[in-house]
């Protein structure tokens, strides 16, 4: 064997591990991605979650054009009742 051969095991050893560390940093990047779009998703459903609840408090409780400070303040009243306190 030469030493020639040996470099060329080298380099195409070296070119294996470059493309092994490129292909980690696609599925980290795309790990990422899914990750984000999951959080994006569970923002979304929370905001509309929210939205239809307070909607909702609106319609049942006739609180339509109260202020937020003035709609906490009735609904810790409206726990105390509840609780009995």
């Amino acid at each position: 064997m030469d030493g020639g051969s040996i470099e060329k095991k080298k380099t195409a050893d070296e070119e294996k591990l470059e493309k092994l560390d490129l292909k980690i940093s696609q599925l980290k990047a795309q790990r990422q991605a899914l990750e984000a779009r999951a959080k994006e998703k569970e923002r979304k459903a929370r905001t509309r979650r929210l939205i239809q609840n307070g909607a909702l408090a609106e319609k049942y409780l006739g609180c339509e054009g109260m202020a937020p400070e003035e709609f906490e303040k009735f609904l810790q009243e409206a726990s105390k009742r509840l609780q009995g306190n």
